[in-house]
């Protein structure tokens, strides 16, 4: 069981070969669990990785995403190896926005509609391209289709970025 408060699952479950990650906020965490094929056993769990309205991304064998929630302090993008839960490390200022994996970028949508970019890495996240594309509350993860980047926020405002670069 993944009881949450108020029933609170939000987050997408992970899913890889056996393995798989739930999460939840409000001070509750991630944990990765296994099934045997009869089983499940708890693998790891670490509570400050509590993704709040958006799914985590596995990409090389770690687990990117934003991490906090409104009631439990403030969000920051983090980096947690998928195998062990132990943090690689935490970028800051990002609020309960939302992430997606392009090109092997992360492209974070902060909870404020700055849209952030940088490489995936293990090691750190430092931001290649960051602007400011949409106001009021964006906790949707950012779209990627056919070359445009759409980001929506609460009021329903939507915005179209051609990131062709032809």
């Amino acid at each position: 069981p993944f009881k949450t408060q108020d029933h609170l699952n939000v987050a997408d479950v992970i899913v890889s070969n056996n393995d798989f990650f739930v999460s939840a906020a409000y001070n509750h965490g991630g944990a990765m669990a296994r099934f045997d094929g009869t089983n499940t056993a708890q693998v790891w769990a670490n509570r400050g990785f509590a993704n709040h309205v958006s799914s985590s991304v596995l990409v090389d064998g770690c687990l990117f995403g934003v991490a906090g929630s409104i009631n439990g302090g403030a969000a920051t993008l983090r980096c947690v190896e998928f195998a062990t839960g132990v943090q690689k490390w935490i970028f800051p200022g990002v609020g309960v926005g939302g992430i997606m994996v392009a090109d092997h970028k992360i492209i974070l949508l902060s909870d404020k509609g700055e849209l952030v970019a940088g490489e995936v890495s293990p090691e750190s996240f430092t931001p290649i391209s960051r602007a400011q594309v949409i106001g009021a509350s964006c906790w949707c993860a950012p779209t990627l289709a056919n070359g445009r980047i759409y980001c929506r926020n609460n009021k329903g405002d939507l915005v179209c970025l051609d990131v062709k670069g032809n």
